[in-house]
């Protein structure tokens, strides 16, 4: 890989989204006058991002299934003309039998997300009645065409009971990867973050019991980055060793607005730039965001006290949407490390 090669984008089709799920980092279902980004701009985007390295595109929302005739178009332009593999992030809810066949054919991999073991938890997250019963069947959908369905799930405090159940369910079901992910406090989570995120002795129970669930089950349990953070007996995801904000990687919102990752996109002060500025194309924002630029120099240059930690490369000094909502600054090393780690090998 060429240093900060652009290989990967996560873009939103829509803002609109028939959840209003509690801890959405892109407020999906909001109601905008906004104009979304048009087929033209997002295959313009695409294309660009190609000449920079790209490598796989993931394909988000809000929901994508809610402007299914863009999305569909997309698949389409990223198969053909890019060439280049694709995944779709969505609740399922409006995932047809039609829908399910073609991303079995054109889609690398589908991930759908689920909040409990019963209906009541999964509703209370969601914020719609009957919304799990409509995720299961497009999940159901998409395991009968044989597409590559993964599962997203999210502990929080109102389904840290179901989460253990629910990985083995889901593991019954055929599902081959969960991947565990952890609230950013960006988006409509911001305003009861504290209140929905796990405490230091849940966290450590979930931690042990994942450890035993994940001998128990052929599923894989995976976590990114961040999440890794939390949950450190996971399996990481591969290539999410380190940070990759910034990196080989961005998010682009409904609107064209770039941030450094999907987690940040929630937050304004992340924002890196607009690409309906026809004045500043994609290459250049890539290169020469401000932003983006801050950034990768925190990471290639630590504050002092992480520059001799051993574990510097996979904690990065603390996620920085995390350490900006805690501390109020994007360049801080987290407080509550007590100093460098000294490898004990000799």
């Amino acid at each position: 890989m060429k240093k900060n090669d652009l290989e990967h984008i996560d873009i939103e089709l829509t803002k609109q989204c028939n959840l209003e799920c509690i801890h959405c980092s892109a407020r999906g279902g909001q109601k905008t006058l906004n104009h979304e980004l048009f087929l033209n701009e997002i295959e313009k985007i695409l294309g660009e991002a190609k000449s920079l390295g790209l490598r796989t595109i993931g394909l988000t929302g809000g929901e994508p299934f809610l402007c299914k005739r863009k999305l569909m178009k997309i698949i389409d332009f990223c198969n053909d003309e890019l060439k280049i593999p694709i995944h779709i992030h969505t609740n399922g809810i409006l995932v047809s039998n039609e829908d399910a066949k073609k991303i079995s054919d054109s889609v690398n991999e589908i991930t759908v997300a689920l909040y409990g073991l019963n209906a009541e938890t999964h509703d209370s997250v969601t914020r719609v009645p009957g919304s799990m019963q409509s995720t299961m069947k497009g999940l159901e959908r998409l395991l009968h065409a044989g597409a590559n369905v993964s599962v997203y799930i999210v502990p929080m405090k109102v389904n840290i009971h179901e989460i253990i159940p629910l990985i083995e369910n889901v593991s019954e079901r055929g599902i081959k990867r969960i991947r565990i992910l952890s609230i950013s406090p960006t988006g409509r989570a911001i305003a009861k973050f504290d209140e929905m995120t796990l405490s230091n002795d849940e966290l450590a129970w979930l931690n042990r019991e994942l450890e035993n669930v994940q001998s128990e089950i052929a599923t894989e349990l995976l976590a990114g980055f961040c999440t890794g953070q939390f949950y450190p007996q996971l399996k990481t995801l591969p290539g999410h060793t380190s940070c990759l904000a910034a990196e080989n990687r961005l998010h682009i919102n409904a609107y064209g607005i770039v941030f450094p990752c999907t987690a940040s996109s929630g937050m304004e002060i992340f924002a890196s730039g607009n690409l309906r500025n026809k004045d500043y194309p994609l290459s250049q924002l890539w290169h020469q965001s401000p932003l983006l630029q801050v950034i990768r120099r925190f990471h290639s240059n630590p504050p002092d006290k992480c520059q001799k930690c051993c574990i510097q490369r996979s904690c990065m000094s603390g996620c920085r949407v995390f350490m900006f909502y805690k501390y109020g600054s994007i360049t801080i090393a987290d407080p509550r490390c007590r100093g460098p780690v000294h490898s004990s090998k000799t």
